[in-house]
């Protein structure tokens, strides 16, 4: 008989209480950041004898993070205590890097480790086996991003084959990067049976092969990652690999942040996204405004407290997502990690336009469920009716790629969908079927902009 939730939490609260009073020792011995929250906020170690009692810190916010990244890495040199591997740096990636001044965030070889046993549990979780062959779709970007080491460290886990395709914007430099040609012949040599990488972007190789004739008969299971990628848009994916020659492909989806090392996954499409080792975290879900913790299972904002981390380390760390976390032992699998819930959103995302409030999720929801009829791709873009005016009415904008045939049934279709979730009746431009190609092969497409300029929001 399937534990209960309280029974799985008290299970999981034993463990991380342990891994906790470690980490807030340490974090007195030499967290630059937290050591002066302590003091300022009157706190001893003794203050600090349960989980529970990180409600006496204030929470940490992105400013704070991103104002000063090299005070929240632990400085822990001359502490006895510790191993080589605790104090050894060995990873250096970004995280908020898309809006602002990419922010460093530090692994040791501890956490190094730790990544590792991560996203091996995600490969599990996901039906990733020994067996299988990965095709690495991540770019090589600009900065270090930590997409790319998630399907590469989780399948050496299980012990898989991965190929990496080496995508992205050309180095002059060093010619490292790799075409999109030589991808699909890497996919169709390798008999590659798990294609991973940011969910736009694999679905735009898999559309180029379709293009070009390929042959992905041997795919099985696409890690859709680093977006959400709603119903519509694997019904699309699903159905361009069967003209691809695969058959019955599992197409799951992540939830996850660099804070976190890693994506939490699905297990089934739709069941919820898996912590994979949620002893290594502690998850605090609160209310928006009044930061008080929610009952079970409804949304809040996602707060993350590190309980095994050496290198960057955060605590009572605001996300800036909302979502709901279930303890109860997983239906689909019986596994008995606790699962978010629901879909992932920006808290504060909702945009007014023309006097009501616009909900990008919903529109993008309702749009992917059009990419099996043709829509290729979209952007959804708030834009001044004049752009020369800063009073201007604001106006919501859908720029949508299709083919020329497809225009005049698409835009009745796309007014119909957004109407329908919004109350507002969109204004649609039209780009030709590659129009949006060279966004979508950066590291992230972004799906929805806010181009009305910072003082005229």
């Amino acid at each position: 008989m399937p534990l209960t939730a309280a029974e799985n939490r008290n299970i999981l609260r034993g463990v991380q209480q342990l891994f906790f009073q470690r980490m807030i020792r340490l974090c007195f011995l030499g967290h630059p950041y937290y050591r002066r929250v302590f003091k300022e906020e009157g706190l001893n170690l003794g203050h600090f004898r349960e989980i529970d009692d990180l409600s006496r810190l204030p929470l940490t916010h992105k400013v704070d993070f991103m104002g000063q990244p090299e005070d929240f890495r632990l400085r822990l040199e001359g502490v006895s205590e510790v191993s080589r591997e605790e104090q050894s740096l060995c990873n250096l990636i970004y995280t908020a890097g898309s809006t602002a001044k990419p922010t460093p965030f530090y692994d040791t070889t501890h956490d190094h480790f730790s990544r590792i046993n991560q996203m091996k549990r995600a490969c599990e979780i996901g039906g990733l086996t020994a067996n299988d062959i990965v095709m690495n779709l991540f770019p090589l970007t600009s900065v270090p991003h930590q997409g790319f080491l998630s399907a590469l460290w989780g399948p050496f886990g299980v012990g898989a084959k991965v190929v990496a395709g080496l995508g992205g914007r050309p180095y002059a430099d060093f010619a490292v990067h790799n075409t999109l040609e030589r991808a699909f012949e890497l996919i169709e040599k390798h008999r590659v049976t798990v294609l991973w990488g940011i969910a736009t972007y694999v679905r735009q190789v898999v559309m180029q092969a379709q293009a070009r004739g390929k042959d992905f008969s041997a795919v099985r299971l696409v890690y859709a990652m680093g977006e959400s990628c709603p119903a519509g848009m694997r019904e699309d994916l699903r159905e361009r690999l069967r003209k691809l020659g695969a058959s019955e492909v599992k197409i799951i989806n992540g939830y996850g942040f660099t804070e976190m090392q890693g994506p939490a996954v699905e297990c089934v499409e739709g069941g919820g996204f898996h912590i994979p080792t949620p002893t290594q975290y502690y998850f605090e879900i609160l209310d928006p405004a009044t930061y008080e913790p929610v009952p079970e299972g409804a949304e809040g904002l996602v707060v993350i407290t590190h309980l095994n981390r050496r290198g960057t380390v955060l605590l009572r760390y605001v996300v800036g997502d909302a979502s709901a976390l279930s303890y109860e032992t997983c239906p689909h699998c019986g596994c008995s990690e606790p699962r978010f819930t629901t879909s992932p959103y920006r808290v504060g995302s909702l945009i007014k336009v023309k006097g009501t409030l616009v909900n990008p999720a919903a529109i993008h929801e309702a749009l992917s469920r059009l990419q099996p009829k043709g829509l290729l791709e979209y952007q959804i873009a708030i834009v001044k009716d004049d752009s020369d005016d800063r009073y201007s009415t604001d106006t919501l904008l859908i720029r949508l790629a299709c083919n020329e045939e497809k225009r005049d049934q698409l835009a009745v279709h796309v007014r119909s969908a957004v109407l329908r979730v919004t109350e507002v009746t969109p204004r649609l431009e039209f780009l030709p079927p590659d129009g949006f190609m060279d966004k979508v092969l950066q590291y992230k497409f972004s799906r929805f902009v806010d181009e009305r300029g910072e003082n005229q929001r």
